[in-house]
């Protein structure tokens, strides 16, 4: 239902073949240097070699279309324990961090940046649900929003 409280027709969001362009863009946004997974790829050797997008755009297209084929690698992370404050020898002080690989980043960067633009373009996320726009200041907006009323 949109504002006035009719009904709304939502388009069907249909799958596209990921696009070398799709691959650039996310990359051109992704930190280089950020710790790889088990792939140990780092995000700066693929922005080097961009004559690689076109083959890891259709390993991508292929496990969209056969997800029960994707190498068990692809969600396989390496996982670290930090301390959350100090040296402790007891385990509940730390917090495990799990350094996902750098192929599931980009796969799954691709396809959250499909759904949000999907759901801008069809009006489907409300103005109360601002913060999860990406790059916006939502949060805050609302934050000094419900600080002026109160």
């Amino acid at each position: 239902m949109d504002k006035m409280g009719t009904e709304k027709e939502v388009s069907y969001m249909g799958w596209m073949p990921i696009d070398i362009t799709e691959i650039a863009s996310y990359l051109s946004n992704a930190h280089n240097w950020k710790s790889p997974g088990s792939d140990q790829i780092q995000i700066y050797l693929l922005k080097a070699f961009p004559a690689t997008h076109k083959h890891i755009s259709k390993i991508f297209d292929a496990i969209i279309e056969e997800p029960e084929k994707a190498p068990e690698c692809l969600t396989t992370g390496i996982n670290y324990l930090i301390p959350k404050s100090g040296y402790s020898k007891e385990v509940r002080n730390y917090r495990p961090i799990t350094c996902l690989t750098t192929m599931y980043k980009t796969l799954t960067g691709i396809i959250a940046k499909r759904i949000s633009t999907h759901l801008e373009e069809q009006i489907l996320l409300p103005e109360e649900q601002k913060e999860c726009h990406p790059g916006s200041k939502g949060f805050k907006e609302q934050l000094m929003i419900s600080k002026a009323i109160y």
